[in-house]
């Protein structure tokens, strides 16, 4: 990403980090709607998706990717950036190893993000390329941990 880019997601991201636990929420209510069975994967599945919103463990993981991404958009523009985000994204995919998410449910979710980030953030098309290239990165980062399965490589 060049430096532009960077502050295109920086500014824009005052937006979605401005409510984080309302934001993640959002996230995770749209990719559970659209993509049920990854409800699965999460300690909160026994919840009815209609009962998630007022959830205490779902708005807590909702609140947590935010707080990732927030940290990691901190880090841009930053020297050494790409290390810190290498850092802060290979321990994400790491923790979650367990679970073994499939790269299929890592890309739906991806999808999502990106879907609701332009929604919440009304961004124009070179603004979702922004954000498309970071979340691409993240996503390589992801992929280096684990298979097509979710487990360890």
């Amino acid at each position: 990403m060049n430096s532009d880019e960077v502050q295109v997601i920086k500014k824009t991201w005052e937006i979605p980090v401005a409510t984080p636990t309302d934001s993640g929420a959002a996230i995770l209510t749209t990719f559970f709607e659209r993509y049920p069975s990854n409800l699965d994967k999460f300690p909160f599945r026994d919840v009815p998706l209609a009962e998630l919103a007022t959830n205490s463990r779902f708005r807590a993981h909702a609140g947590r990717i935010i707080r990732v991404f927030d940290e990691s958009i901190q880090v841009l523009g930053q020297d050494g950036d790409l290390e810190k985000l290498d850092e802060i994204w290979t321990k994400v995919a790491t923790s979650h190893i367990p679970r073994k998410i499939s790269k299929e449910s890592y890309n739906q979710l991806k999808e999502v993000i990106l879907e609701v980030l332009t929604a919440a953030c009304s961004l124009n098309e070179s603004q979702a390329q922004a954000w498309a290239k970071l979340v691409d990165h993240v996503y390589d980062i992801i992929f280096k941990v684990i298979n097509d399965d979710g487990n360890a490589v």
